[in-house]
This record gives C-alpha cells, structure tokens and sequence, in this order.
C-alpha cells in the first residue's frame, strides 16, 4: 500500500463510520448536532469524507463529529475492526481493533504486535500519567459508591479511609508526573 493508499485507508474508515453510525439521518442533521456542540462540520463536509472524496480529516473535525454520533474518536479511527479485525494502524503496521483503540485513548500499543515492531520505546512518563489519572478515577468512583452504600450494605469501616489514603497517593504521583490537578484534587 502506498503512502496516499494508506492515509485514503484512514480518511475512508471514518467516513465509512460516520455514515453508518448517523444511519437513516441526513448529513445536514449530523452537521446542526456539530453545530450545537460549539463548531459546525459543514454537510459539504461530511459527504466529502461519507464518500471518500476527502483526502484528509482534520483533528477539530473528526473530535466533532464523533461528539455529535456518540461515539468516540477512537471508535471512529478503527471503525469495523474492533476487537479483533486487523487494521493497518501506521503504514506497513497491522494490529487489532482493539490495540489499535487502545493506543488512540491513552494506552501503550501491544509491544507483541506487529505494528510496535521498531518503534521508539514509550514516553514513559505520559504513559505513567496517564494512568495513573485512570487509576485516580477508578479510586474515586470507588469511593463515591462506598460512600453512598453502592457496593455493599454494611462496607468495611476500613475501606473508606484505605481509599482516601491511596487517592491521597495517586494525587500526588500525578503531581509529580507534572499533571494537572483541579480545586485541591481530593476528588472524595
């Protein structure tokens, strides 16, 4: 596959998504919900990328529409391969669906794969970032269900504390991984 081959293979994916996601809705629809997210993908627009005659797909674009469908932009980028429907990911680099969507959200792409295969090796401290940002998130749902009697009807009078503890941990890992941390960041 040639480099244009390769890059079309993207833009036609999306469009291919795009399309079957909005179903029986018009692509002035699609347009108007975009528009009453904060920034309209113009109809023109989305026939062009529906119909491959775009070459291209902006990054504001493909975030918008994939806002206004519901949907993700990774779930649009590996559209009909997830989970394990191969894709060729970068050129001459095949993966699943799944790493594929993996990768696009934040995760570290499979090093068994074949689309890893002499890549640089990841930035270890994003990759820590983020999840470590997971992590807190996971800890603070934990713990808002503690607290509102979602897990269990009498909870382990230990939980709550051991939760706070380690959201207290995650938190200040984030910060010294140069993360953002909003309004104290105690999240319980």
């Amino acid at each position: 596959m040639t480099q244009q081959e390769w890059q079309q293979a993207q833009v036609d994916r999306v469009g291919d998504a795009v399309k079957a996601l909005r179903g029986d809705r018009s692509a002035q629809w699609l347009s108007d919900v975009t528009d009453e997210l904060g920034y309209r993908v113009g109809r023109s627009t989305i026939s062009d990328i529906e119909n491959g005659r775009r070459k291209y797909i902006a990054v504001h674009e493909l975030l918008m529409l994939a806002a206004a469908l519901g949907t993700s932009p990774a779930a649009l980028l590996t559209f009909g391969s997830v989970p394990d429907g191969e894709l060729e990911l970068l050129p001459v680099r095949n993966t699943s669906g799944i790493d594929a969507a993996d990768w696009i959200g934040g995760g570290r792409l499979n090093r068994f794969t074949p689309a890893a295969a002499g890549l640089p090796q990841d930035h270890e401290q994003s990759a820590q970032l983020i999840a470590t940002a997971r992590e807190r998130r996971r800890v603070t749902d934990t713990l808002i269900e503690t607290q509102l009697g979602g897990l269990a009807e009498y909870p382990d009078p230990a939980l709550v504390p051991a939760l706070k503890d380690r959201l207290s941990g995650l938190i200040s890992r984030i910060r010294e991984l140069g993360g953002v941390i909003r309004d104290g960041g105690d999240d319980g």
